[in-house]
């Protein structure tokens, strides 16, 4: 009976929503949404039916261990390259053998040397007593466990620059149990303010140590040494895996006025004014800065009297110079509520914003609520919280002077005093959540104490300080949002710029959450969501640990078994998760694509025919783009219809509509579309199986645009324009081995299509050798993330960074950059280190940097960073990598192409290598070791990106005109084209002008991107 239900609402929902329409794929993305979660809740019942009432993880570190001994540690092989003194703090001699018998242990034949010295010995006695490259500093009774120094050495041999290598540990009972392990984050300074988070569990590389003499061997001195030695983010690295025991201490730590005195003797030595003293066991640092900025606090509300008569008066006693209070009230205008806020009734009369714009969105509301004001520090406050200390703004805005720190929230308490807020975690739930939420205040944590300041990727919006430079510079909270997770993007936008978040953690701020608006979040927010949260979805949260589980915001064992956050947002995002691979079987995808890439003689003469037909200038109001699925929009070939597309709808008012091969999913393609570019959010999206009905179904504009080959094959059999364009960003055959799959590819070049080439090369190919008619472009870089500022002068013991694009792709050459790096890592050791990113296939075995995959405004401060790029493509394009690399000072290695002369000089702004193993270690060998070279050819570099690639407007300039009369700009007439909005002009064609033809050093000089596959998220 279910099943004939199933069947006739099937048929029914097909007959009364038209194919392709808005409401049949509304209609569809919330079925598989729906069938989607089902499919979620039954895989983690049953992958949790043991510990129902957790989400994921262990909660036995008995558990926990099991599974780790199943993962391998590093090597053996080469640990005596780095030698370690193992320093022990004497307690008592049995205590003390224990901790030597476990150096003794250790696993390989590394130079290892121990000594055991009374407690108080400085740092400056301990370093001319023993030569090391790193320190271990113990106390007795401690246990390395047998794999420590294989994988601290392997760690320094991935990244030389490290000078701080922080481990994990656990504590040994009487009985020899082991308990109480303690998991650390990335380098996060403001944790170390009021407790060493990190212990004694680090290895510190001899030029650290010598920073600190005065340092001495105690809990105290170890801690000193750590505030005192001006470590940096790019200095210090984790191992995350449990290689230190500890002796239980019967006392557990708590701060005390010695403590507090030690961190302001730290913080007066490095220029800061502050207070310090013991509070709720950790020590309370308060900076005061030379001059308090005023501070604009912006309050939205629907007018909810309750929270405000509980909030004002609280705000009314804050300790703070100077201050102004913003409220944007939504909740309607009245004269008796107007005269409610002027009569000052709770100590405060604020400025009031009536609210009236609809939809509502608290993005909008903070940002103009912001702007309204003019204080130097922005503080945004939900009104369903209450101030319990009059300091808390002197704390906030102290800490948000400190150099590097971009937003400050607290810790907050809910009515029943567990705590609400700790800090944002990226993961849980497939999105984010609050940290330690429900938990006691003061509770410890496999992350640490509660009681810790807490550097985040955010802090939630509920209560968060940022300075008016800082908010502006990231155009404040994303409108994209419209209830939540935009104070997230906040955060996660302050670190991709380099700075840092942080969670104070004393009771302060209460917050009574979602007492006005409850807790329903719009489905939109989930999309938006999560093309911001991607890269820490798939690399997980640097501040949290790869011991905890990514899926829960109360801190708990990691399981291997967990489903991934970006498996659990599909789910919630009706989209089917599978693991991205290279094919195996070129054979089985050729086979795959046989019907959907068939083309016929007739269907090819019928597109000469149509584009016959069609003469003169046309306008061009509406675009048909047939587009494959879309997995990140930010990159490559995908990312340049869409910039296309945008620049089309800014300048010539063209409407857009995405076709696309994929399976429907409306809302997905258009949060994907529109996180790219917001320009593009009104385009219509449809949906095609590649069949002649659904591709017959599509329906009328006044030009088609492929972007891949085999949308191409499409675009030829659809007759919904009368002139079909193909945008061309790279000889597309060359993605595979001479096969079927390069045959059917070779054959979209042969449709009669206009080109629209990414590059002279391509135009050249194109027109040269398959007889297409087409025009060049020359692509561009964006200037305002790939630049050269703040480009350090490094130091001559610094190792030089190399970066690689590592993905296997055949035409990445990948196995040839995999083995030139690693005989580049053999010969140099220590003096390079090997950076690769968009790795989601780099061996466990590499001796490189994983990025993993990156936020694509991250990667420009990476380059920065960089001091030597590697690039191998086999086909016809070296990508758009080599032109960002360069546009932020970095040399390259580059193939020596006919095809590449566009952009690659030898000796000018790159290496030119044969592609042989021999000819590529050579010239990154001699780059290695000649820096004028590099910095002759990254002067060089710049001087081709700042001529030819600076300026996407530029670039794609002349394509409007060439989608409206192609033939007439290929005759060299181009047609006058009429302002956005107006057609007049466009349709008369009354004007034409003469189009210079280029020069050759002009032809040269053109650009190559990266392909539609590559970034786009390929229909392979």
């Amino acid at each position: 009976m279910l099943h004939k239900f199933r069947v006739w609402a099937v048929a029914s929902a097909r007959k009364s929503l038209p194919m392709n329409s808005r409401s049949r794929g509304l209609a569809i993305a919330s079925f598989h949404s729906y069938k989607g979660a089902r499919v979620w809740l039954a895989d983690t019942k049953q992958l949790f039916a043991k510990v129902p009432q957790r989400a994921a993880g262990f909660e036995s570190y008995h558990d926990f261990l099991a599974q780790q001994r199943r993962i391998p540690h590093a090597p053996l092989d080469r640990v005596s390259q780095t030698r370690f003194a193992v320093v022990v703090e004497s307690t008592d001699p049995q205590a003390d053998q224990v901790t030597l018998e476990s150096v003794r242990a250790q696993r390989g034949d590394g130079d290892v040397e121990a000594v055991v010295v009374p407690r108080g010995t400085t740092f400056a006695a301990i370093s001319e007593q023993v030569d090391a490259d790193f320190f271990l500093f113990l106390r007795g009774g401690s246990v390395l466990r047998s794999n420590a120094f294989t994988d601290i050495a392997r760690l320094h041999r991935i990244d030389p620059a490290l000078g701080l290598i922080v481990l994990d540990s656990d504590q040994i009972g009487r009985r020899g149990r082991r308990t109480s392990p303690r998991f650390r984050p990335m380098w996060s300074p403001e944790m170390l303010l009021g407790a060493n988070y990190i212990g004694r569990a680090f290895a510190a590389s001899r030029a650290v140590v010598s920073r600190v003499p005065e340092a001495d061997l105690s809990d105290r001195g170890v801690w000193r040494f750590l505030l005192s030695a001006r470590l940096e983010e790019r200095t210090v690295g984790n191992v995350s895996r449990v290689l230190l025991s500890e002796r239980v201490d019967d006392t557990a730590w708590r701060a005390t006025p010695a403590d507090a005195a030690m961190v302001r003797e730290v913080l007066e030595a490095q220029g800061h004014t502050v207070t310090t003293r013991p509070q709720d066991g950790v020590v309370r640092v308060s900076f005061e800065p030379a001059a308090w900025p005023k501070v604009s606090i912006v309050i939205p509300t629907r007018h909810n009297r309750s929270n405000l008569d509980r909030l004002l008066p609280s705000l009314a006693r804050t300790d703070y110079p100077e201050f102004d209070v913003t409220i944007v009230d939504n909740g309607g205008e009245d004269e008796e509520r107007a005269a409610w806020y002027a009569s000052g009734e709770h100590g405060i009369v604020p400025k009031v914003i009536w609210w009236t714009e609809t939809p509502f969105n608290y993005s909008r509301v903070n940002n103009v609520g912001v702007r309204s004001t003019d204080g130097d520090v922005v503080v945004m406050l939900n009104d369903d919280t209450e101030i319990v200390d009059p300091t808390w703004l002197r704390d906030m805005v102290g800490m948000l002077e400190r150099d590097g720190v971009a937003t400050v929230g607290m810790q907050h308490r809910q009515g029943d005093g567990l705590i609400q807020h700790g800090g944002v975690m990226v993961g849980p739930n497939g999105f984010a959540d609050n940290l330690f939420t429900g938990m006691q205040p003061g509770a410890e944590t496999l992350l640490g104490s509660t009681r810790w300041y807490r550097d985040s990727l955010a802090v939630t919006g509920a209560c968060v300080a940022i300075s008016r430079e800082h908010f502006e510079e990231v155009n404040g909270l994303d409108e994209r949002f419209i209830l939540t997770g935009s104070d997230v993007v906040l955060g996660l936008d302050q670190v991709i710029a380099g700075r840092r978040n942080v969670v104070i953690p004393f009771d302060m701020v209460r917050h009574y959450e979602s007492i006005t608006r409850g807790t329903s979040v719009p489905m939109e927010d989930f999309y938006a969501s999560y093309w911001r949260y991607h890269p820490w979805l798939q690399n997980g949260d640097p501040y949290s640990s790869p011991n905890v589980s990514r899926l829960s915001a109360v801190p708990r064992f990691a399981s291997t078994r967990d489903p991934k956050p970006v498996q659990l947002a599909f789910a919630v995002l009706g989209r089917a998760y599978t693991k991205v691979a290279q094919s195996s079987s070129i054979s089985d995808e050729a086979k795959s694509l046989l019907g959907v890439a068939s083309i016929t003689h007739e269907t090819v003469e019928r597109v000469h025919q149509v584009h016959a037909e069609t003469t003169g200038p046309r306008p061009v109001r509406t675009i048909n783009w047939f587009i494959p699925d879309v997995d990140m929009p930010f990159f490559g070939g995908l990312n340049t219809a869409f910039r296309l597309a945008d620049k089309l709808t800014r300048e010539h008012g063209v409407h857009h509509r995405f076709i696309a091969y994929a399976q429907p999913n409306e809302a997905y393609i258009k949060s994907a579309i529109a996180a790219a570019f917001p320009s593009l959010t009104e385009s219509e999206v449809m949906f095609y199986d590649g069949s002649d009905e659904q591709i017959a179904a599509v329906p009328k504009a006044d030009a088609a645009i492929a972007t891949l080959w085999l949308t191409a094959m499409h675009v030829a059999r659809s007759d919904s324009a009368p002139r079909k364009f193909y945008l061309m960003q790279d000889y597309e055959p060359a993605f595979y081995p001479a096969s079927s799959m390069f045959a059917m590819a070779e054959e979209s070049y042969r449709l009669g299509l206009y080109g629209i080439c990414n590059t002279e090369s391509m135009h050249r190919i194109y027109s040269g050798e398959y007889g297409g008619k087409s025009i060049p472009f020359t692509p561009a870089v964006d200037r305002s993330i790939y630049h050269p500022d703040g480009r350090r002068e490094k130091g001559e013991d610094e190792p030089v960074t190399i970066f690689a694009y590592a993905r296997d792709h055949f035409r990445n050459c990948w196995e040839l950059v995999f083995q030139a790096l690693t005989e580049i890592k053999r010969r140099h050791g220590d003096g390079v280190r090997i950076v690769a990113a968009g790795a989601r296939y780099l061996p466990q075995s590499a001796d490189f940097i994983d990025m993993g995959l990156l936020d694509y405004r991250a990667t420009g401060r990476m380059y920065r960073e960089t001091d030597i790029g590697l690039t191998m493509q086999i086909s016809r394009h070296p990508s758009y990598l080599p032109l960002e690399l360069m546009a932020s000072g970095v040399p390259m290695v580059a193939p020596d192409s006919e095809w590449f002369t566009w952009l690659f000089r030898d000796d000018e702004n790159s290496q030119l290598t044969m592609r042989s193993l021999d000819d590529i270690v050579e010239n990154l060998d001699s780059l290695i070791r000649d820096a004028q070279l590099r910095r002759k050819l990254s002067t060089g570099a710049l001087a081709t990106i700042d001529a030819n690639h600076s300026s996407w407007d530029h670039a794609l300039e002349h394509i409007y005109p060439f989608l409206v009369d192609p033939e007439g700009v290929l005759a060299g007439q181009q047609p006058v084209v009429a302002p956005a909005g107006t057609l007049a002009a466009a349709e008369a064609a009354a004007a034409a002008t003469t189009v210079e033809p280029k020069t050759a050093d002009e032809r040269e000089t053109a650009d190559e991107p990266e392909t539609a596959d590559e970034a786009a998220g390929t229909a392979h």
